[in-house]
């Protein structure tokens, strides 16, 4: 089956499926940050006002990081650099650019960062998982050639010249969907127990569980595709997802000795 990544197109203008479902991801994850925030704190009205920033950082980061990853690529052709209708969006960016813009939000708006980061990151890992399937109308993220029953089609112009004989792919995208959904449910019971149980563990937990546990899984996704970007003989995802773990953990360290400290107080 042919996929068109072209959902419509508006006075010549193409519209394409994957600009339609990065706009879907961007309004259900804020949805959902907004009654995540309502229920936590009761200052639901903060999530609209960081949005726009969230949006505009999350892009330009994604699109910054997917460029300096693929620069043998993007060096030669710069023409596609700001074509970002076509994707490559690159999550680590949109984490890294979400980040440093609430880092500057809760600064100036004199929030908690840690709790504000918690409420995030629940909202932006199901964004991804609605995300990924933005790959599926592009046709990008796949895997290695499979005949298991739930392979992809891949059209020949999409075919990795060392895999062009080749039809049937593992559709990664759906790994990680999936996981990321996972993943998803289990943040949102953290924050569960944490209106439940307030006070009894620190803010930031949330976030480093997303940065950790998501860095695990995409890591063992990431061996099965064949688009992946190259440091030396080593995949650029498995070194990022290397040091967001580390982070994690610092992070967690970090926040966890503060709330001992706190409590001794």
């Amino acid at each position: 089956m042919s996929i068109d990544p072209v959902a419509f197109s508006i006075f010549g203008l193409e519209i394409r499926w994957y600009g339609i479902i990065t706009a879907l991801a961007l309004i259900i994850g804020f949805t959902v940050a907004y009654f995540t925030a309502r229920y936590r704190v009761k200052r639901e009205e903060e999530i609209l006002n960081f949005a726009p920033f969230a949006v505009i950082s999350s892009i330009l980061l994604a699109r910054l990081v997917h460029v300096m990853v693929n620069w043998s690529y993007y060096s030669a052709h710069p023409i596609y650099i700001f074509a970002f209708r076509k994707g490559g969006l690159a999550i680590h960016g949109v984490i890294l650019g979400g980040i440093l813009a609430l880092i500057i939000f809760c600064k100036v708006r004199k929030l908690d960062f840690w709790l504000w980061a918690d409420i995030a990151a629940s909202s932006l890992i199901l964004g991804q998982a609605i995300g990924r399937w933005g790959n599926f109308f592009n046709q990008e993220a796949f895997g290695r050639p499979t005949n298991l029953p739930w392979a992809i089609y891949i059209n020949p112009a999409n075919r990795p010249y060392d895999y062009a004989s080749y039809e049937y792919f593992h559709p990664t995208f759906l790994y990680e969907s999936i996981a990321n959904l996972l993943l998803f449910a289990l943040l949102m019971l953290m924050h569960r127990f944490y209106k439940n149980k307030p006070d009894r563990i620190p803010y930031g937990l949330i976030l480093c569980v997303y940065l950790g546990v998501y860095s695990v899984y995409r890591t063992f996704i990431e061996s099965y595709r064949i688009d992946s970007a190259f440091w030396g003989p080593v995949k650029v995802v498995y070194i990022i997802n290397f040091i967001t773990i580390i982070a994690a953990f610092v992070i967690a360290y970090h926040v966890i000795k503060k709330f001992k400290e706190k409590k001794q107080l």
